[in-house]
């Protein structure tokens, strides 16, 4: 701590002020010399006190006997505040300078009075000896005192001004030139002591400004997050600081060749650039270094010191974190996060390569593979179930394929690999190979999860020689797999191309008739087999080509695989048969029941029956001339719950409930008792099995039975006989619907279909 010298005196502040205006901290220091300076201070006090007992013993009169005391007892006070001052000053405490200055001047007009009486004693050799001692001690003073010189010129004064007046009184007049030479000497003294004082104020300010300035830079370079290091001549290390490095562990590295630090892969292009710095760029490079705690990464800065000293400047910022960062977006750039494998941008690449380089010529293909029913694991189980499903899938490829071999997760539930293979027995083999990594189910949450897929494969060069084609020829045979059943591989052949154009045809007509309004429902009576009469119609969908022809749906059977089709298909119908509706109850005719299916894909919304039910009152529609259609599926997955509610709410409504296709698929006993259903229609296979197939005729009579049991209707689809017809009223069933009645006709034409059928029961 620096220490603070103060007084309360503005005499004494005034005389040990320095000879200008500068800062506090120089002028405490240069007042701290009142405190230093010991071997001076010992030289002058033990001189005046010799001097003084030779006065003495000379001429043993009380004046000199005073002089001695005083300068004994002067000598003694002054020392041990020398000495206390010296020890505040050390401690930091502030310290007050009042009494030393006091004492100093004290000591000088004790000298004073010295010379004073042995001028005037006529002791011409005391005189002598007491002069030059008086003079000698001026000099002293102005040296010890030259950081305070308003106080040496104010001692010195008080030293020899004494003498010059004793002078003028001596017995002989050669003395008075004494008079003349004291000014003399004293004006030169105080010059020196002021020229003194200045040199020693330049020169702790420059010293300050140098101080400060190296602080200064000291604090830049250890809170830079920068290494520095400063080279010589022989690139060999002069200063090393290294952030947030202890002062010893930078020294370690002064006096070694900087290029010997480097890992030899490096050290060329470090030379070089060396080199340039030399010849006044700034050249740039990253060096990779091998470090206790791994692989560091830094980025250097190497320029040439602006002097003559032809030193080397190189500053090395650590850059691991950005380059690891680096490395991080780049993997997952090129990498799916979840299974870790490649993702489709490093597949393109990789065929890309394989189109254009050596593995054109050694013959490869392109798998592509479909998990399947992931969609029905994730709606059943959840995704942490289709995520530990899609891990799992990966990490048997994995097992299944060899390394060179690439695997790639394309998105979803697909997957690629890319393989050598020269004909069709190879990629045959490898499909084995996968098929029995994937044969085994595995257990998640107490739960066994089948790992099985669907596999297209496309050979180079019969599936395309270019990406692109590959990719796509894969994709065809992958659709050709899943429609054949899943499960299986499925190599891609020309024909298959045919049959995805197709595919792709009906998608974009299932567009097309969106988009101009040619989805036209039409409109199948359902007839109670006991009366004849018409107790309803079921609404069928039928659509318009550009040529205007009208189209059943089996030619768009590839848009109700789609969710997003199939759905605008869904409420496109009801919206229309919801219009065709109203426009019967306004014109009077006895319809019944309209029967309207409704897609899978409608009740995901979670909003389905409050839309409908808001439609059908904006429409003025009675609930009860509406009856809502739906297949066994939707009663499955982990939208079973919206189903439900919805199917709940629409018949607290007054909405009859049909389950059509009903054992065909997966519906239960006990789905019938927890979904409210009022119908069941049985599928049309088994109808047209009646007289020729004796398990259609028994499955038609269970669910005729189970119906009654439950007290719901039974309804049979695709009545075209008349012996269908018998058997099913032998059965009891109440309701059929079928060619045997009619076709699906217009709107327009269900008002002379009612009018027919009253006819025919009249």
């Amino acid at each position: 701590m620096q220490p603070v010298f103060y007084s309360n005196s503005k005499a004494v502040r005034w005389l040990t002020a320095p000879g200008r205006q500068i800062d506090g901290a120089i002028a405490n220091k240069l007042t701290s010399g009142l405190f230093t300076s010991l071997p001076i201070f010992l030289g002058g006090v033990i001189n005046s006190i010799v001097v003084a007992a030779i006065a003495t013993s000379r001429h043993p009169t009380a004046p000199f006997i005073i002089w001695l005391a005083t300068e004994l007892i002067l000598g003694v006070v002054r020392l041990f505040v020398l000495i206390a001052g010296r020890r505040a000053q050390a401690e930091g405490r502030e310290t007050s300078i009042t009494l030393p200055v006091i004492l100093s001047c004290c000591w000088a007009g004790s000298v004073g009075f010295g010379a004073f009486i042995s001028l005037a004693s006529n002791d011409w050799v005391l005189a002598t000896i007491t002069c030059l001692s008086a003079a000698a001690m001026v000099s002293g003073i102005c040296l010890r005192n030259f950081c305070t010189p308003r106080l040496a010129i104010f001692m010195m004064m008080l030293s020899l001004l004494p003498c010059a007046v004793a002078a003028l009184f001596a017995d002989q007049a050669i003395i008075m030139v004494i008079t003349v030479q004291l000014p003399i000497y004293m004006v030169t003294i105080g010059a020196a002591a002021f020229r003194i004082n200045s040199v020693m104020v330049d020169r702790m300010i420059a010293q300050d400004a140098l101080e400060k300035s190296e602080a200064f830079n000291r604090s830049i370079l250890e809170s830079s997050p920068d290494y520095t290091l400063l080279l010589d001549e022989d690139r060999r290390i002069q200063f090393c600081n290294r952030p947030q490095g202890r002062r010893g562990e930078s020294d370690a590295n002064i006096g070694l060749a900087w290029l010997d630090l480097l890992p030899p892969e490096s050290r060329f292009e470090a030379m070089q650039a060396l080199d340039r710095a030399a010849a006044g760029e700034t050249p740039r490079l990253t060096v990779a270094h091998c470090a206790e705690d791994g692989r560091r990464w830094f980025d250097l800065a190497v320029s040439r010191v602006a002097d003559d000293s032809r030193m080397i400047l190189i500053v090395a910022r650590d850059i691991t974190h950005q380059k690891v960062s680096e490395e991080r977006a780049l993997w997952m750039a090129n990498h799916d996060p979840l299974t870790g494998l490649p993702n489709r941008i490093v597949l393109q690449n990789h065929l890309q390569d394989c189109a254009s380089g050596q593995h054109a010529s050694d013959g490869y293909a392109l798998l592509v593979l479909d998990i399947d029913n992931f969609k029905f694991v994730n709606d059943t189980l959840g995704h942490d179930a289709g995520d530990a499903l899609l891990c799992t899938f990966a990490s048997r490829l994995r097992s299944a394929v060899r390394s060179e071999d690439l695997i790639a997760r394309l998105g979803g539930d697909e997957f690629a690999i890319v393989l050598q293979a020269r004909k069709e027995q190879d990629v045959h083999a490898a499909a084995e190979k996968i098929y029995a990594a994937l044969h085994l189910p595995f257990a998640h949450e107490g739960r066994l999860i089948e790992c099985n897929a669907s596999i297209g494969a496309s050979l180079s060069p019969a599936g395309g020689t270019e990406r692109s084609e590959l990719m796509k020829s894969a994709d065809i045979a992958l659709y050709s797999a899943k429609a054949a059943g899943r499960g299986q591989l499925k190599l891609f052949e020309s024909s298959m191309r045919n049959e995805f154009r197709t595919r792709t045809s009906m998608m974009a007509s299932a567009r097309d008739a969106l988009t101009s309004n040619n989805i036209v429902p039409h409109y199948q009576p359902k007839v109670c087999l006991r009366t004849g009469a018409i107790v309803g119609f079921e609404s069928l969908l039928r659509w318009r080509d550009a040529e205007e022809r009208l189209r059943p749906p089996a030619q768009l059977r590839a848009a109700f695989d789609d969710p997003v089709l199939s759905q605008a298909i869904s409420k496109c119908m009801i919206d229309q048969t919801l219009a065709d509706i109203g426009g019967w109850i306004e014109n009077g005719v006895e319809f019944g029941h309209v029967a309207i299916n409704v897609a899978a894909a409608q009740f995901r919304s979670g909003k389905f029956a409050e839309e409908l039910l808001e439609t059908i009152e904006r429409s003025n529609i009675p609930p009860a001339s509406l009856q809502i259609e739906v297949t066994e599926t939707v009663f499955l997955g982990r939208g079973a719950d919206h189903v439900e509610r919805a199917l709940r709410q629409l018949s607290r409504a007054g909405l009859r409930i049909a389950l059509d296709d009903f054992g065909t698929g997966y519906a239960s006993l006990a789905h019938l008792m927890q979904f409210p259903v009022d119908a069941l229609k049985i599928d049309k296979s088994f109808i047209r099995g009646i007289g020729s197939n004796e398990e259609a005729e028994a499955i038609t009579k269970a669910i005729v039975t189970l119906g009654h049991s439950l007290g719901i209707e039974i309804i049979a689809e695709g009545v075209e006989t008349v012996e269908q017809e018998m058997y099913l009223i032998g059965l009891g069933c109440e309701t059929g619907q079928g060619y045997l009645y009619s076709r699906a006709a217009a709107a327009e034409a269900v008002r002379q279909m009612t009018i027919e059928a009253i006819a025919k029961r009249a």
